[in-house]
């Protein structure tokens, strides 16, 4: 099962009927992703959601702004940039840092429509 962009793709393209499991499946993806361990730390304990710029500061419901964190680094965080913060940890580390910004990366849209206008074109 693919990685999709939010929650609702997951009812959309019937993986599930429910939000509620929606969610569930959509944040194990993004874990998954992440290898089961904290995007800033390494840490497998206590594994969250992290939103990359808080929702408080603007952030939305996006993959491209959720990652795995630990629980202490997600409190510790908190509503802080996440460069600010993590530039200030000792155990930044370079390599995860580039994972990081590669993560967050738009990708090129998608056209989602296979067929072109059905209006009756007359000439």
């Amino acid at each position: 099962m693919p990685l999709y962009n939010t929650f609702q793709s997951y009812v959309f393209n019937l993986h599930t009927a429910n939000s509620s499991e929606a969610k569930r499946l959509w944040r194990q993806k993004i874990k998954e992703e992440w290898g089961w361990e904290c995007a800033y730390c390494g840490s497998a304990h206590k594994l969250t959601i992290d939103h990359i710029v808080p929702r408080a500061k603007g952030g939305v419901d996006f993959t491209k702004n959720l990652l795995c964190a630990c629980y202490k680094c997600n409190q510790d965080k908190a509503y802080s940039p996440m460069e600010d913060w993590y530039f200030s940890q000792e155990f930044f580390n370079v390599d995860r840092y580039e994972r990081i910004k590669k993560w967050m990366e738009i990708e090129e849209s998608v056209n989602l429509y296979r067929y072109g206008s059905r209006l009756n074109k007359v000439s």
